[in-house]
């Protein structure tokens, strides 16, 4: 999983606490704390799982056979960390590779299609680093787009195919945002007779998208709910 989708996760998380705070039905305060508990759980077990891998990374992964005398191997280290911007023309992305400068120019190559791009920065201090973005929101023109070589940094510049202003790099993005979106919007749809329906409505959602064990322990909390209110009237 990608920082910015664990980034997102953590605004879900935000979310889903504002949403406990002001929950007034104790069967809703309950359900919600389940679901911040899992929540929790994954976000965790995400960051653990980013930092095994960056730390897979800096340990260098894959070895590749070169020609240089005396047997010598290069390992290749795959770059994840970027900016980006844009203009009228261009999708400008950044990329910090510390050294890159000291490189012969061949050495550093850029890959464009349609839909995507790969950077390959051959032989830097023994290492061979890869950057590859997929799926870009939008098609670009693989003909005019271009590298430049900067002091620690790559510039890669996309060129557009239409002059529209892109409001995610990726479409993997968009999807997670769009999504995102829609969760809030639900939450914030509550019918004009009962305030809470709204809160009930993603709770439904919830269970609808949850594993036997989310729903085994949701519909305990359900039950557990209509027994203290039905002792709670006699």
């Amino acid at each position: 999983m990608s920082r910015e989708a664990i980034e997102n996760l953590t605004l879900d998380l935000e979310e889903m606490r504002t949403l406990a705070g002001s929950a007034q039905r104790n069967r809703v305060q309950q359900m919600l704390a389940i679901d911040i508990r899992k929540l929790e759980t994954d976000i965790q077990r995400q960051r653990d799982l980013l930092a095994a891998q960056a730390s897979s990374e800096q340990s260098i992964s894959r070895p590749v056979q070169t020609s240089v005398p005396g047997d010598i191997r290069r390992y290749q280290v795959e770059l994840k960390e970027y900016a980006w911007d844009q203009s009228d023309k261009f999708i400008k992305i950044f990329v910090t590779v510390n050294g890159v400068q000291q490189v012969p120019e061949d050495n550093v190559n850029v890959e464009f299609t349609e839909n995507s791009f790969q950077l390959v920065i051959s032989d830097l201090n023994n290492k061979d680093y890869i950057f590859v973005v997929n799926n870009l929101l939008n098609p670009i023109d693989a003909e005019k787009s271009y590298r430049r070589v900067k002091s620690d940094m790559v510039a890669i510049y996309l060129a557009k195919q239409a002059p529209t202003k892109w409001a995610h790099l990726t479409l993997t993005a968009k999807r997670l945002q769009d999504l995102k979106d829609e969760r809030i919007s639900d939450v914030k749809k509550p019918s004009a007779d009962d305030p809470s329906s709204g809160l009930m409505h993603m709770m439904q959602k919830i269970y609808d998208s949850g594993d036997p064990e989310m729903k085994r322990m949701m519909n305990k909390v359900w039950h557990e709910s209509q027994t203290k209110q039905k002792m709670g009237m006699e």
